[in-house]
């Protein structure tokens, strides 16, 4: 029977029809198939741990953070460390079990407080209603109690009604061996803030760097953390558990820290407000670093709260949070002169200056007024004495004020500042620590910008023994005196030598050298003043305290800065910079910076600190003398020759 068209169209369309929607099926079958084979055999595992994940409790471990090593370093099952991690256990409140119910919470920390003898304004902050219910909100951890004794434990795994609603974690805590002998260039650890946790990048539960190489290398020093899936029964125990994730501890830092010099700078500014700090200086490496009043990081960073917010308090009134070498600034005093006479000698055209010249001291200085009606100004010597005819090299040594008076009003106050800023006393030095402030070369712009008038020839004079409106870092005065045992080189300031991983102990990062700066000197510029800064260990300023058989020969400056409490010596702040063996060649000596507030004199208080630095670092016997005659034994307790402005 013949087909009709319209049935032919009819059944075309149909057919159509009929295989776009098997095509359709066949599709959507494949391609269910395909994405079921996907998620079940390509992803399966993947998607296993995150269902797992869902219907089970999820929890991370936290990751070590990296142990601080010193310069001695070898290995870290050989080495001790400066810095280190221990377990302790904390206390967890389940709050599941209390159906999240804010109330019923509140209801049991009280009877928590009451089983063991806590003070519910512990809780204080934490039992504030939008706090409880954020927390409750986000599943974050409610933690009661961190670092607990043995003898918490016992009581709250005895107490019936406490210890199934509570489940003990192990946390990681941070012990510093040092305490607040390193306390400047480790820092510590807290808890993050707000800003931390948006910023950073940090969970809430994980400790931060706070202060010094912990904060500056706290990223390195984190690790990664891993995770674990717990499956807990109805009263809150754990039933099963599976560590999905290991954590992995931080890197380790290796310092440059000679740990015995450390202890040494620390105890030598016993009772007193200063720092003291010492270099290696063809490298720029920082062996000591110490600042005093200073705080103990392990209270800070422990698990007490009340100790560490007391502490804090107490160290924040005290400004022991400041590190003196680095955050601190003061007028350079007598070691000063030092520059004053190096601008001199480089500078020769100007005045054609000899150090080999000598200068009179009657005892004073009379600039002569240039004003109608206005008095002269008489400057005096520190001692006030008439020392007559002196060189360079005698003037360094007896730190002759009235000598540098001449000098620095005869050569001016542009080529003192133009080579203060040469050297970098008015900028950062780049230290790997965080905090540090740039010293203040004045000017005569500066001048009569802020105090309205120009720039008179007593600033000059003022300026010629450091003092008026110079100030430094004793940071940035030691990198100073570098350049003149390097004849110019300037060394960038490290404290981290090297980053190693904690897996292998292999090098990830090692800190080079860097010249900072590289000024050319005349060598008999160098020499000269090296003879001065001999001579006063020898036989100048600081002969009573550093001339002793048991010390090499040390050579350096002392320094008394006149504060604005003029009168008595107590009000006096006292400097000393020195480096030794004299005689051996730069790559073995050591720089000493010693800085100390209302320490009467640089050779009164400064200087006894740097010698204990030098006892340190040179052992009797270590490094022998030169057979000098004059050289005489030093008591322990030998008195002092003299205070150098």
């Amino acid at each position: 029977m013949s087909q009709s068209a319209s049935e032919f169209k009819l059944e075309n369309s149909f057919r159509r029809r009929l295989y776009f929607f098997t095509g359709l099926i066949v599709f959507t079958l494949t391609s269910y198939i395909l994405q079921l084979f996907n998620l079940q055999i390509v992803q399966g595992s993947e998607n296993s741990l995150k269902a797992e994940r869902f219907v089970r409790r999820s929890e991370s471990i936290p990751a070590d953070r990296g142990q601080i090593f010193d310069r001695n370093f070898l290995t870290p099952e050989t080495s001790q460390p400066l810095v280190s991690n221990s377990a302790s256990l904390d206390v967890i409140l389940n709050t599941s079990l209390f159906k999240n119910d804010p109330k019923r919470i509140k209801e049991f920390i009280f009877r928590f407080c009451e089983s063991l003898s806590i003070p519910i304004a512990y809780y204080e902050k934490d039992l504030q209603e939008n706090r409880l219910i954020k927390k409750i909100r986000t599943r974050e951890p409610f933690v009661l109690l961190e670092g607990i004794s043995r003898e918490q434990q016992e009581r709250i795994l005895v107490l019936d009604n406490i210890n199934r609603y509570v489940y003990l974690v192990s946390s990681p805590a941070r012990v510093y061996h040092m305490g607040p002998a390193l306390a400047h260039v480790s820092g510590y650890v807290g808890k993050p803030t707000t800003n931390d946790i948006q910023e950073k990048e940090i969970k809430s539960y994980q400790l931060v760097g706070k202060g010094g190489i912990e904060s500056l290398y706290d990223t390195i020093l984190r690790g990664q953390d891993g995770f674990r899936i717990q499956k807990r029964n109805t009263e809150g125990n754990i039933e099963e558990e599976r560590v999905i994730e290991h954590s992995v501890p931080g890197n380790n830092l290796i310092l440059t820290i000679d740990r015995d010099m450390q202890i040494a700078a620390y105890k030598a500014l016993k009772g007193v407000r200063g720092t003291v700090l010492a270099l290696r200086p063809t490298t720029g490496e920082v062996l000591a670093m110490a600042s005093n009043p200073s705080y103990d990081p392990n209270i800070l960073s422990g698990k007490n709260k009340q100790d560490r917010s007391n502490h804090f308090a107490r160290v924040t009134n005290n400004g022991a949070f400041l590190n003196l070498a680095i955050q601190s600034k003061f007028p350079p005093a007598s070691t000063y002169k030092v520059l004053v006479a190096l601008a001199a000698m480089e500078s020769e055209h100007k005045i054609n200056f000899d150090p080999k010249q000598t200068f009179s001291c009657p005892s004073n200085f009379t600039l002569k007024s240039t004003f109608k009606g206005v008095p002269d100004q008489v400057f005096y010597n520190w001692d006030k004495k008439n020392h007559g005819e002196l060189n360079l090299a005698q003037a360094i040594e007896k730190s002759n004020s009235v000598y540098f008076y001449q000098l620095g009003y005869k050569l001016g106050a542009e080529p003192i500042l133009a080579y203060s800023r040469l050297f970098g006393l008015d900028k950062k030095t780049g230290i790997d620590l965080p905090g540090e402030v740039t010293g203040f070369i004045p000017s005569s712009e500066w001048k009569k910008r802020t105090y309205g008038n120009k720039w008179f020839d007593g600033d000059t004079v003022n300026l010629s023994i450091g003092q008026g409106f110079l100030s430094v870092t004793p940071l940035e005065m030691a990198l100073f005196y570098m350049a003149i045992i390097n004849n110019g080189k300037i060394y960038k300031p490290f404290v981290i030598s090297e980053i190693r991983s904690p897996l292998d102990n292999s090098i990830v990062q090692k800190t080079e050298p860097t010249i900072l700066r590289d000024i050319p000197l005349k060598r008999s510029t160098v020499e000269a003043v090296k003879e001065g800064l001999y001579l006063v260990g020898y036989s100048g300023t600081a002969s009573g305290v550093l001339n002793s058989p048991n010390l090499p020969e040390i050579a350096g400056k002392t320094g008394t800065a006149q504060t604005r409490r003029r009168g008595a010596s107590s009000s006096n702040h006292a400097w000393f910079i020195g480096y030794a063996p004299f005689n051996a060649p730069p790559e073995k000596q050591i720089l000493v910076a010693a800085f100390v507030e209302y320490g009467v004199g640089g050779a009164a208080s400064a200087a006894p600190a740097a010698r204990e630095i030098f006892k340190a670092a040179f052992p009797p016997g270590s490094y022998p003398r030169q057979d000098r005659t004059r050289v005489r034994p030093m008591e322990e307790e030998a008195p002092v020759e003299g205070e150098a402005f």
